[in-house]
């Protein structure tokens, strides 16, 4: 029997192979290490008490001569022989022989629009597998600082089966916000007048990311400062922005009710005060995350 495993959701590839594998003795190959003749000399190979044997060859699309012969190879048919892929080309004969003779099955990650879906997902793993109940908001939050990826949602779901605290606080100790969204956080605290949040968070980023993580966060904040100048100057023509800056639509949705209320003057003072802590970072030894809040307090 021949088995296709392939898709580039990894964790429940990886579980499916568990399942496949379960109480069998197992023989495992790189598909990269093997030359043509050494995988033939496996597929054919027999075992001392001839016993039926499992076989799993991962990522043989990337070996190019082993590809291209594999569907001219000879395999025993008292072995399963599991084929445990990525992202081979479909336009290749090797997936084409295996798509035929092999029971395939094809593992796809959570795309762009699948959030409902992943939110759905880690409440339904938390309850069924972890036995605790997930709040869909919790879940949402989740999603957002980790993404889609379900190895790394499930991780979590397994430290927050272990503790009856799943608070905001806690969420924050488990699963910091990502640079990025720290940065639109601070960037909107900022532009509002939230001084108090302005100091908190750069604080958290003080203490989570050092002096290194302020030349980073100057960058992110200066991006932020650039599409809202370009929203604000094309009348907050987003559709626009996005196709002349290539800028991601979700950003210019975030920034769309900043742009609302600024004006240009005000804008030209924090294009100022930006450069200002630049050249400033630059230049001199003052500490770099007292540059950055001087420059966001002047948003006001």
């Amino acid at each position: 029997m021949i088995r296709f495993l392939f898709g580039e959701n990894e964790f429940l590839k990886r579980q499916r192979l568990a399942e496949l594998l379960e109480g069998a003795q197992v023989e495992k190959y790189d598909g990269e290490e093997l030359s043509v003749g050494r995988l033939q000399d496996i597929f054919l190979a027999r075992t001392l008490f001839g016993d039926d044997r499992t076989i799993v060859i991962r990522d043989a699309s990337l070996n190019s001569e082993v590809w291209t012969a594999l569907s001219g190879l000879r395999m025993a048919e008292d072995s399963t022989i599991i084929f445990y892929e990525t992202k081979p080309d479909k336009r290749t004969k090797t997936y084409k022989f295996l798509q035929k003779q092999a029971k395939t099955e094809e593992f796809v990650p959570f795309g762009e629009r699948d959030a409902q879906k992943a939110i759905q997902w880690c409440t339904d793993r938390a309850r069924k597998v972890y036995d605790f109940v997930l709040e869909k908001s919790v879940a949402q939050t989740l999603i957002e600082r980790l993404g889609m990826d379900m190895g790394r949602l499930d991780m979590v779901l397994g430290q927050l089966a272990l503790s009856d605290d799943r608070s905001a606080a806690f969420l924050d100790a488990l699963v910091p916000l990502p640079k990025t969204e720290s940065a639109f956080e601070l960037f909107a605290a900022a532009v509002t007048g939230k001084r108090e949040d302005v100091h908190r968070i750069v604080s958290y980023l003080e203490a989570t990311s050092g002096d290194d993580g302020a030349y980073q966060t100057l960058g992110l904040l200066a991006s932020q400062l650039l599409h809202l100048n370009a929203l604000v100057l094309s009348g907050r023509d987003s559709a626009s922005v996005a196709s002349d800056f290539g800028a991601h639509p979700y950003a210019l949705r975030q920034l769309l009710p900043l742009a609302k209320t600024i004006t240009k003057k005000q804008l030209h003072d924090m294009n100022h005060a930006l450069g200002q802590a630049d050249i400033h970072m630059k230049t001199t030894n003052i500490s770099p995350w007292l540059l950055v809040e001087t420059a966001l307090l002047s948003f006001e």
